[in-house]
């Protein structure tokens, strides 16, 4: 079951990619949204971080994603380290306008590697740790993109514990200029995820992720300052779905939890069942009903399938306003969560009498 509730948080935070990207529009209003594998006071797991803009959005220079007080890092894996995987979408504009999905690890590299003198993304500074966000075609070589990672200190200490800085070419200026990305890349989303290296606060409450996206002046390959853009994410915590099998009449199954909200048992937010069989790829899960809690608690009713079903309970991502935005803000997503994955086994086939 462990191979399975895996693929749920795959799934669940390719569907807060979704709705990140969705919500990215036209004037450069870039989105970002935390999918995290545990929402308990001082635990750890994967943190997935999504950040998207718009196809027709003026290309982004730099992101720089803030994790808020409280969380702690560890920075310092090996060099050479995967520690976890990205999925990306671009446009290759010297190719052509096709968006282009890309997959690969992410990897720890050597801040010596990028010399402080040198790095036109961050200059005279000199970082903690260096990511690689490996996203390539299938078959094809990655062009690694670094990720700058660092403890913050100063004023950004006061709303952050960490700070990661990505960079992109301008796919505008012409190709012959050396500060052209290969193949006219123009990022359009990315969702990757870490494992090992963040464990959340010990207090309870909404804990906000910052991004601050920067978009080039097209052509010129200089940043617009003046177009820069805040997102944000919101994490609650404590956040938690449970789900428990109780007792149907025949030919059904019944589904009882409840929500757990920053403590709290709310009424009317909607829960949406996910259900799938096992597959040559594994389990592709689909909304098969969705409901309203009433007191923090929920009930689903469907009939036994005639095939080993999987199924989980979502509490999809919703929007909310943005909290003392550092700049102009453009969006502020509430994380998803997820309940445990349940084996629901079908009827058992009644013998014939003869």
């Amino acid at each position: 079951m462990r191979k399975f509730s895996r693929l749920t948080v795959l799934a669940c935070a390719a569907a807060l990619a979704l709705a990140v990207v969705a919500i990215a529009a036209a004037s450069y209003t870039p989105s970002m949204g935390i999918f995290q594998a545990t929402y308990k006071p001082s635990g750890g797991g994967a943190v997935t971080i999504v950040v998207a803009q718009e196809k027709a959005d003026d290309p982004t220079a730099r992101i720089v994603i803030y994790a808020p007080v409280g969380y702690t890092a560890t920075l310092t894996q090996p060099a050479g380290t995967t520690i976890g995987s990205v999925v990306a979408h671009i446009q290759a504009l010297q190719i052509g306008p096709n968006v282009l999905p890309l997959t690969g690890p992410v990897k720890v590299d050597s801040p010596a590697n990028y010399p402080a003198t040198t790095n036109p993304c961050t200059p005279g500074i000199t970082h903690e740790a260096v990511w690689t966000l490996n996203a390539a075609l299938p078959g094809q070589p990655a062009n690694p993109i670094p990720v700058y990672v660092d403890h913050t200190t100063g004023a950004e200490a006061a709303f952050s514990s960490v700070k990661m800085t990505v960079c992109f070419r301008d796919p505008t200026l012409p190709p012959t200029d050396p500060r052209y990305p290969p193949n006219g890349a123009k990022f359009l989303d990315a969702a990757f995820t870490v494992k090992g290296v963040f464990k959340n606060p010990s207090s309870a409450g909404n804990k906000l992720w910052r991004s601050v996206f920067t978009p080039y002046t097209p052509g010129t390959g200089a940043p617009n300052a003046a177009g820069t853009r805040e997102a944000q994410g919101v994490v609650p915590m404590p956040y938690g779905i449970s789900l428990k099998r109780v007792k149907a009449r025949g030919g059904f199954y019944r589904l009882a939890g409840t929500l757990n909200l920053n403590g709290s048992a709310p009424s009317g937010v909607t829960m949406t069942l996910f259900a799938g069989t096992k597959g040559k790829s594994g389990i592709n899960f689909k909304v098969v009903g969705s409901t309203k809690t009433r007191k923090g608690k929920y009930v689903f009713n469907r009939r036994l399938p005639k095939k080993t079903t999987y199924v989980f309970v979502e509490r999809a991502p919703t929007t909310t306003s943005c909290v003392s935005p550092l700049v102009t803000c453009s969006s502020s997503i509430v994380s998803n969560a997820i309940s445990r994955v349940m084996k629901i086994a079908p009827a058992p086939v009644k013998k014939k009498r003869r």
